[in-house]
């Protein structure tokens, strides 16, 4: 049995005449008249009769059109979301996030997104961190947001947004109302940074380190509130993105300090897979991410 056979008893059910039911598949009445007698042939029962200019289903036809029913439908559903999955209009990201200040992005950006996509399940784990490439090699992730891109030809990385990073005081520091500083003026501060060994924070790799100075005190903070918690204490400084100010800058109390001659500029990806660049719900953070720290931006300014 071949769904065009539950395709034909389906339309014959609800049309009730054989030309009715060819125009409705675009058959000739012949080639439908042809499928159904092979298959009552391999069945070995009646499956219609004719009653007048009519085609009436038998016992036999009418339990096979109900199973038909149920068939078409699962069928029809089955491949609608599969062409929505094709066009990646549905289905489930599982988005890994590699860098603190990654999630403080995409907690800005998750409510549209949700909207935007609300039959797309969305997953964000921090499970894979620095593991991420291997990860979605292996389809436990679909995407990684990451600042920290690696040239190996096997994922494809989109650029979302660039930034800046810059150091955050307390607004009554010392340095704070300078129109630059050094990497020098560090000497003496205890310095906040996620968790992470020195080789991946920047504090260390692109401020501390290449000018041969070790801070005063060193203090790993999990959650980016807490860190701008303790720097607007004077507990410490830290080196973030400048949008991350946005919210907390004249709450909490906190200055943004660039440093002379050593911009440290920064770009944001999306990194998956080269054939799911396509992917529409993809494709929207792409296109939307650039919005969103725009919007930041200026509400620091």
């Amino acid at each position: 049995m071949e769904l065009i056979h539950l395709r034909i008893l389906l339309a014959l059910k609800r049309h009730g005449t054989l030309s009715a039911a060819a125009d409705t598949l675009h058959l000739t009445q012949s080639a439908l008249s042809h499928q159904i007698k092979n298959l009552e042939q391999r069945l070995g029962v009646t499956l219609w009769y004719k009653q007048g200019r009519s085609l009436v289903l038998s016992q036999a036809g009418r339990y096979l059109s109900e199973v038909a029913e149920s068939v078409i439908a699962t069928v029809d559903s089955a491949e609608n979301h599969l062409a929505q999955l094709a066009k990646g209009k549905t289905g489930k990201l599982t988005i890994g996030i590699e860098c603190h200040a990654c999630y403080e992005w995409f907690r800005n950006i998750l409510q549209p997104y949700l909207r935007a996509w609300p039959d797309l399940t969305v997953e964000v784990t921090s499970r894979y961190r620095f593991e991420s490439f291997e990860a979605i090699r292996q389809y436990k992730l679909d995407a990684v947001l990451t600042s920290d891109p690696i040239d190996n030809g096997l994922l494809s990385y989109q650029p979302l947004f660039d930034f800046e990073l810059v150091l955050i005081v307390a607004d009554n520091h010392s340095l704070a109302g300078r129109a630059e500083i050094t990497p020098d003026d560090l000497r003496g501060e205890t310095v906040l940074t996620y968790p992470v060994v020195r080789e991946r924070l920047d504090m260390f790799r692109k401020v501390l380190q290449p000018a041969g100075i070790e801070p005063a005190a060193h203090i790993p903070v999990e959650e980016t509130d807490i860190m701008l918690q303790l720097a607007a204490a004077g507990r410490g400084v830290c080196l973030l993105p400048e949008w991350l100010l946005a919210d907390k800058s004249a709450k909490l109390g906190l200055s943004g300090l660039r440093f002379a001659n050593l911009p440290i500029g920064k770009t944001m990806y999306l990194a998956c897979r080269h054939e799911d660049v396509g992917l529409e719900y993809l494709r929207w953070l792409v296109e939307h991410a650039g919005g969103t720290v725009a919007v930041e931006a200026k509400r620091i300014a």
